[in-house]
This record gives C-alpha cells, structure tokens and sequence, in this order.
C-alpha cells in the first residue's frame, strides 16, 4: 500500500518550496523574537512533508544570531561566530503551505539552544 496523503516523508532541502516555506518560517521567527538582531539558517538538519490540504513542511534546522537589528535586511547577514553574543538554537518549524491561495501560515516552532564547544585558549 502507498502513501498518497497524511504520510511524513523525507523532503529534498533544495526544493524551491522549502526553501520559499523556510525563508517564511525564519521572517515569521525574527518578527517574534525578543532579540533586538536577526537570526539565520546555518544548517538544515532534515526537511518532511505532509500532504494535507496543501503542504505541511516540517523543517529541523540551525540558527544563529547575526549582528544586523531587526530592521536591516537579512540576505547580507552572517552568523556570529567566536564571541560572547554567539547564539545557537536548533530549532523545528511546522509550515502549512497551500500555494493556490498564495498562503502560508507557521503554525508552530520550538526551539532549544546549542551550547558551543569550549574554546582553547
């Protein structure tokens, strides 16, 4: 028997959706964050999808806090790395995404912090 809708499968991270339905879910993630800067996507860790009506984007993935306030624009933005400001989440997003109706919603996110490696001085 095959899976033709309510099934979880793996999602290829390239695909032009995800990629649309990740750059939603990190604009939707800045826009409640309490940080004053911008987080970014280091790492994307595995991508599923649900068909529903529409598409369920399940997206596990790395962000890390840039030095650019919330009012700059993200796409010249890099990752801190090696200072104290440094921040690090694994984080999954849920995105529910039903083209025809040029829509998309987040409907979840959870997120835990990754603790860096220590340093040797």
């Amino acid at each position: 028997m095959s899976c033709r809708s309510n099934c979880v499968t793996d999602i290829n991270a390239n695909d032009p959706e995800v990629q649309a339905a990740l750059k939603f879910a990190m604009k939707e993630y800045n826009k409640g964050s309490s940080d004053q800067y911008l987080y970014v996507v280091v790492d994307v860790i595995s991508v599923q999808g649900q068909v529903v009506e529409g598409m369920k984007y399940f997206l596990t993935v790395k962000i890390a806090k840039t030095l650019c306030r919330k009012n700059s624009n993200v796409s010249g933005c890099s990752a801190i790395s090696n200072s104290p400001m440094a921040k690090t989440y694994e984080c999954t997003f849920v995105v529910w995404s039903r083209p025809w109706l040029n829509d998309m919603q987040l409907e979840g996110h959870q997120c835990h912090q990754l603790h860096s490696q220590p340093r040797t001085i």
